[in-house]
C-alpha cells in the first residue's frame, strides 16, 4: 500500500493555516476608493484655483464622502492583511492586537504612528523573504500622510486661498494616495501567493 503525500499550501516557504482568507478583493475596492479620493481631490484644487466656489463646495463633500469610504475599505483590507499576518508569523509577530487596526486611527496622540506601526508590521510579516524589511515606502507612504493632515489643517486654519499653497497640499495629497496604493497592491500580491 502505497502513501500519497498531500500537498500543504505555504507562503514564501512558511505554512499557512487553513483560515487564511485572500485580500484581492477589499485590496480592489480600497484601491478604487483611494483612486476616487485622488480624483475628487485634483478637481476640488482646480476648481478652487480657478475660482469656481460652486463646483469646489460641492467637489469638497464629494470628495469628503469618498474619503469616508476609501477611509473604511483601506481599514477592512487592512483587517483581514493582518489577521493574515498574524497567520503567517504567529500573535507575537506583530506589536500591536488585532483591534489597533481599527482603533489606532482614532485615539488622539497614538494615532501619529500606531496606524503606521500597524501597517509596517503587516508588511514585514508578509514579506517574501522574513526578515527581508525594506519597508521604505511604507516609511514614505505614512510620512507624506502625516505631512498632507499637517500641511491641509495649517492652510485651513491660516484661512490661505492662495494657488501655490492649495496645489502643494494636493500634490502632498497625491503622493500619500499613490503611495497608499502601492503598499496595498505589495502586501496584496505578496499574500496572494498564499491563495
Amino acid at each position: 500500500m502505497s502513501r500519497t503525500k498531500t500537498s500543504v499550501p505555504t507562503v514564501h516557504g512558511r505554512r499557512v493555516p487553513k483560515n487564511w482568507k485572500p485580500v484581492g478583493g477589499r485590496a480592489v475596492a480600497a484601491s478604487a476608493l483611494i483612486g476616487l479620493v485622488l480624483v475628487t481631490d485634483v478637481a476640488e484644487t482646480v476648481a478652487d484655483v480657478n475660482g469656481a466656489a460652486a463646483l469646489d463646495n460641492v467637489l469638497l463633500w464629494v470628495n469628503a464622502g469618498a474619503l469616508v469610504v476609501a477611509a473604511v475599505a483601506f481599514i477592512m483590507w487592512l483587517w483581514r492583511a493582518r489577521a493574515n499576518a498574524e497567520l503567517l508569523v504567529g500573535p507575537h509577530g506583530q506589536r500591536l492586537t488585532r483591534e489597533w487596526v481599527i482603533g489606532a486611527w482614532f485615539c488622539p496622540v497614538v494615532n501619529l504612528w500606531f496606524p503606521y506601526q500597524v501597517v509596517v508590521d503587516v508588511w514585514r510579516a508578509s514579506a517574501p523573504k522574513l526578515g527581508d524589511h525594506h519597508d521604505g515606502l511604507v516609511v514614505w507612504w505614512w510620512m507624506t500622510f502625516l505631512g498632507s493632515l499637517v500641511f491641509t489643517r495649517f492652510i485651513s486654519l491660516a484661512g490661505l486661498v492662495d494657488v501655490a499653497p492649495l496645489v502643494a497640499a494636493c500634490v502632498l495629497d497625491l503622493a500619500s494616495g499613490v503611495l497608499a496604493l502601492l503598499v496595498v497592491r505589495r502586501i496584496s500580491d505578496w499574500q496572494a501567493l498564499a491563495a
